[in-house]
């Protein structure tokens, strides 16, 4: 499959750059009217408010961010990341409620835990050995249920609504493919092709999920519909993507077919493929809300937030 490429004339400059710190700034994640990002000059979770601007620091020295990918996530006003206690020296997930200002462990401080996603009533997270498991926290009751308990390895978790997603390896091929799982329904969906099917990401409404399939030498965009239980392959043979964002109606993908990591946008109802960035510089690990994109970027020889907002005919 190759997607409809958007005319030249709709290419997109670089965004507008919103981060500023000496340092590199990191793994960017919206909702709604809030960005985070990881800072690694000071070694904190920054938040950064659309309306108005405002840059705040919302980890503290005993909630030290993880320096990685996929360890922060955001929704509505919860935002969790993995992070060490020096006092202590455990890992555990931690969640800031931006209303209240409120920070709190999720985890107890033992086992490793990672790769959290948060919802506005659920954190996920996968914990335990090497393999390990997927944990579930609820928001309004304080209570922990572990989900998973099997040989099989599970990593990389999300959760919207009430329906959670992961890469598990519980294949007769033993590959990665995504589980699908559901408070209102018994079992777990795998959905993949051949190769690994892993980074998987849900809409903010839990309608659409997208996620990467690595197939040998090729890597491509996939994109499940929910409701109707479609899978449709989002990117074409020259595409070469390597991180995926769904949201409403669109995908962000960052992809590698020109040599370099660009970011690209794709409307689900038209089928049609825009270029957000085309340039020599690298541009990765994109996030999109309510038609606001984020990534971050290595344009002026630092890794810094950019953020650019999708047009009406896109």
């Amino acid at each position: 499959m190759q997607p409809t490429r958007a005319p030249e004339s709709t290419l997109i400059g670089a965004g507008t750059q919103i981060s500023s710190s000496p340092g590199d700034n990191l793994f960017p994640a919206i909702s709604g009217d809030n960005i985070v990002w990881y800072d690694n000059d000071s070694a904190s979770i920054q938040l950064y408010e659309i309306p108005s601007g405002n840059l705040s620091t919302i980890s503290t020295t005993t909630s030290i961010p993880l320096d990685l990918p996929h360890e922060l996530a955001i929704d509505g006003m919860n935002v969790v990341w993995t992070g060490g206690d020096p006092r202590t020296g455990g890992v555990a997930v931690y969640l800031y409620d931006i209303a209240s200002g409120r920070l709190q462990p999720v985890t107890n401080g033992s086992g490793l835990p990672g790769y959290p996603g948060v919802s506005e009533e659920f954190v996920v997270w996968i914990d335990g050995d090497e393999l390990g498991d997927l944990y579930l926290y609820e928001i309004a009751s304080g209570n922990s249920t572990q989900v998973t308990d099997d040989p099989y390895e599970q990593i990389l978790a999300d959760v919207s609504g009430g329906t959670f997603v992961w890469a598990d390896n519980e294949t007769e091929g033993g590959d990665l493919d995504i589980a699908v799982a559901s408070l209102n329904e018994s079992g777990v969906r795998l959905l993949g092709d051949a190769g690994d099917d892993s980074y998987p990401d849900l809409s903010s409404d839990g309608n659409r999920l997208a996620w990467i399939n690595a197939n040998e030498n090729r890597t491509a965009v996939y994109l499940y519909d929910l409701s109707t239980e479609n899978i449709t392959q989002v990117t074409g043979e020259s595409a070469q993507p390597d991180a995926v964002a769904v949201d409403g109606d669109h995908v962000v993908y960052s992809d590698w077919r020109n040599g370099n990591l660009d970011i690209y946008l794709y409307n689900i109802s038209t089928g049609v493929e825009t270029p957000i960035t085309e340039d020599p510089y690298a541009q990765s690990l994109p996030d999109i809300s309510e038609g606001v994109v984020v990534w971050m970027g290595n344009n002026t020889g630092q890794w810094e937030i950019y953020m650019w907002e999708v047009p009406g005919g896109l």
